[in-house]
C-alpha cells in the first residue's frame, strides 16, 4: 500500500499549483484511477508512475520514491558501486549523457526490470 504522506503531499501540490486530480492524472500521462488509487492508499505505486508524476509536479523523483516507502526496501546508497566493469563502463557513459538521453535510458532499464520481474511470477 502507498504511504500516507505521498497521498497528502500530492493533494498539496494540486492545491498550490491549482490542478484537479483530473488535470494531474492527464498532464502526467497517468490514469484517473491510477492517481485516485495512490491519493487513497489503495494500491502501491511504480516507480513509472511515482516518476510521471514527479516530472509533472516538477519535484525530486528520488522524493517521491522516499513518499511512497520504496527507498527503504532498495539496497541502495550513494556509496554503492558496480563490481561488474562493464556495469561501470556503460553506466559512466550514461553518465554523461545529456539529461534527456539519460531519462529516456532510465525509464528502458526501469521497463526492463518490471517485465523481468512480471515474468519471473509466472
Amino acid at each position: 500500500m502507498a504511504n500516507k504522506e505521498l497521498g497528502d503531499f500530492l493533494l498539496e501540490q494540486c492545491k498550490q499549483k491549482r490542478l484537479s486530480l483530473r488535470n494531474l492524472s492527464i498532464n502526467s500521462g497517468l490514469s484517473a484511477g491510477t492517481v485516485h488509487s495512490i491519493i487513497n492508499r489503495q494500491y502501491q505505486p511504480t516507480l513509472f508512475s511515482l516518476n510521471r508524476l514527479a516530472d509533472h509536479l516538477g519535484v525530486k523523483r528520488q522524493y517521491l520514491w522516499q513518499l511512497a516507502g520504496l527507498l527503504e526496501d532498495m539496497d541502495y546508497d550513494a556509496q554503492t558501486t558496480f563490481e561488474d566493469p562493464q556495469l561501470r563502463f556503460h553506466f559512466a557513459q550514461v553518465d554523461k549523457l545529456p539529461r534527456v538521453a539519460r531519462s529516456l535510458i532510465i525509464s528502458l532499464i526501469e521497463s526492463v526490470i518490471i517485465f523481468l520481474e512480471a515474468d519471473e511470477v509466472d
